[in-house]
């Protein structure tokens, strides 16, 4: 990498960090990386090689950045404080009004598009290099019996990693300090080490590959309804609301602009009856999970299907709520207002099957129903960010069974 250098290195990468980190890869323009770090795009190109460039000296400017931290996260001296020291570090970014709130390495790889499809295999390799960091701390917490010698601790590392990438999505959503530490609080009331044991025979559960293809009723007009609304949903998905263009949405739903208002209103108008779909199709699962019998039941098949639109053929991986929760625009302000209601319309659903449970004696009546919501919330955040940003199936199967490894239970 050439060494030319008028300028402070570390500053403009701290410029850069911030613009990958608002607008992910694929969303960072050159005309918006040189505006934030004061140079021309030839500076860039000589400083860095190429747009990729400047990403990998980010990304080794964040790790610099963060490492003494988490070498105090790693040398608390027991396991339990470890994992509640990485977790409150987290909670505590929502004060932090200097930076960008959540995770580089989960914001960068949102929303990204052939340009960049490299890019979450190089984020999740960053992030597993924390996860293993974690688990052999948790070894050597097991050998001076600090945890208990069959503790399983890619399971228990698999748990910390998800709940700490989960907050880093609430980060970035806008949750409140308190709202935060109710999660890392309930975390670590579901901190039993013991129950997280490596078993000779684990049980094995069932994740289907892909979700049943798309029903949906159709008027009669020169294009199926149902059909373009799937197509703009998936745009959307994948580009966020201000990074889909008019253009983008009738060349994928393949109708003209009068045909989509003249049929769905504006743009953002098309964005709710795209979500009202999103969440009657592609969240059928959550419904059905509230009518399980047990919580026991109801978390499980809650993770499980989770898991399986992530590995489902017939959208897009990560979350369509969850990408639009954090777009951080003036465009996207109104859309952001109604993300965040029907996430709490549904947080509530989840607090009152909870209460439930705990009144019917299915969970302890220790048990904070709003803070295992909250909880469960940032498990399910985790598992689609961590999708999007590259995850594979393996590894999000590991992210829902170290939680259901946790869940809290009666003593009978």
């Amino acid at each position: 990498m050439a060494r030319r250098r008028s300028f402070d290195e570390q500053e403009v990468l701290n410029r850069a960090m911030d613009v990958f980190h608002l607008h992910g890869y694929d969303g960072s323009s050159m005309a918006e990386l040189t505006s934030a770090m004061g140079l021309t795009a030839p500076s860039i190109y000589a400083a860095f090689g190429s747009k990729r460039g400047l990403f990998e000296a980010v990304l080794d400017r964040y790790a610099d950045a963060q490492r003494e931290h988490f070498a105090w996260v790693l040398a608390a001296p027991t396991a339990r404080e470890v994992a509640e020291r990485l977790l409150s570090w987290m909670a505590d970014q929502s004060q932090n009004l200097e930076r960008p709130p959540g995770s580089l390495l989960i914001q960068a790889g949102l929303a990204t598009g052939p340009e960049s499809a490299d890019v979450p295999i190089a984020l999740a390799q960053r992030r597993q290099a924390i996860e293993l960091a974690l688990r052999e701390r948790f070894e050597q917490a097991k050998l001076v019996g600090d945890i208990p010698i069959g503790t399983d601790s890619d399971s228990l590392a698999s748990f910390v990693i998800t709940v700490f990438y989960g907050l880093s999505v609430r980060v970035a959503g806008g949750a409140t300090f308190a709202e935060l530490r109710k999660i890392v609080e309930q975390a670590m009331a579901c901190w039993q080490a013991h129950t997280i044991v490596s078993d000779a025979n684990p049980p094995q559960r069932q994740y289907p590959t892909e979700d049943n293809p798309l029903g949906g009723r159709g008027r009669p007009r020169e294009f199926d309804v149902s059909d373009a609304l799937d197509a703009a949903m998936k745009v959307f998905w994948r580009k966020g609301y201000e990074g889909a263009s008019l253009s983008d949405l009738t060349e994928a739903m393949g109708i003209t602009r009068p045909s989509l208002y003249s049929t769905f209103g504006n743009k953002e108008s098309l964005f709710f009856k795209a979500l009202d779909q999103y969440q009657r199709v592609n969240m059928a699962y959550g419904r059905k999970a509230l009518e399980a019998p047990t919580a026991q039941a109801f978390v499980e098949e809650l993770l499980e299907g989770a898991v399986a639109a992530q590995l489902s053929d017939n959208q897009p991986r990560g979350c369509l709520s969850v990408i639009n929760s954090m777009q951080g625009g003036d465009q996207s302000q109104v859309i952001r207002a109604e993300v965040l209601r029907r996430a709490t319309e549904v947080h509530c659903l989840m607090v009152m099957r909870l209460e439930r449970a705990r009144i019917e004696g299915d969970i302890p009546t220790s048990v904070d129903p709003e803070g295992l919501a909250r909880l469960l919330t940032s498990v399910l955040q985790s598992i689609a960010t961590l999708g999007a940003a590259g995850a594979s199936a393996d590894q999000l199967r590991a992210l829902a069974n170290s939680t259901i490894a946790v869940w809290p239970q009666t003593r009978h």
